[in-house]
């Protein structure tokens, strides 16, 4: 059993969504949760300005809504918000690039419609896109074990996509994310 499920009770037939989301996915959140890998150089109200370790450039974090309003000076605001756009899990963006890293999390462990939220990056980073026209989206998933068996067709697509998907409770998921984020270009 993996190290977040041992803080979990497997609940088959109560449901894993409705009310439970919050109970289970924000644990999850938090245990996934990238700041122990980053220096905060400075707080803003809505966002952070962080170094990764080893890394000297700036970057923003932020999350949820605050990606808005951090970046308010770059929204395209005749952009209606969409559905699954507007509370990203997690955000880094690097300004001197031009990138926004836009990390969704999911945690599962009982069947539910929850394969078919993974299938819909396309229109994720082409509402980005839209609403912040001048830097490039890079989305990409943090996921519980439980899609490995579970979504074998979804997480082909998501590679055939080029869609990063890490593992939130592989031992090395915090080195390998923040070491994507550091090394795109």
């Amino acid at each position: 059993m993996d190290q977040f499920n041992t803080q979990l009770q497997i609940t088959r037939g109560t449901g894993a969504g409705g009310a439970n989301t919050n109970r289970n996915g924000l644990p999850y959140e938090q245990l996934t949760d990238l700041e122990t890998e980053y220096d905060i150089l400075s707080t803003n109200r809505n966002s952070k300005n962080i170094s990764f370790r080893n890394f000297p450039k700036e970057l923003i974090v932020t999350k949820q809504s605050n990606l808005f309003k951090c970046m308010l000076q770059a929204v395209d605001t005749s952009i209606i918000k969409a559905h699954g756009c507007k509370n990203p899990d997690e955000c880094f963006i690097n300004q001197e690039a031009k990138i926004i890293f836009i990390l969704e999390k999911k945690f599962q462990q009982v069947g539910g419609s929850v394969c078919e939220k993974i299938q819909t990056p396309d229109f994720k980073v082409w509402q980005y896109s839209r609403s912040f026209p001048d830097y490039r989206i890079v989305y990409m998933y943090c996921l519980s074990d439980w899609f490995k068996d579970n979504c074998k067709a979804e997480l082909e697509y998501l590679e055939y996509k080029n869609i990063p998907v890490f593992w939130g409770n592989d031992i090395n998921y915090k080195t390998q994310i923040s070491q994507f984020i550091v090394s795109y270009e």
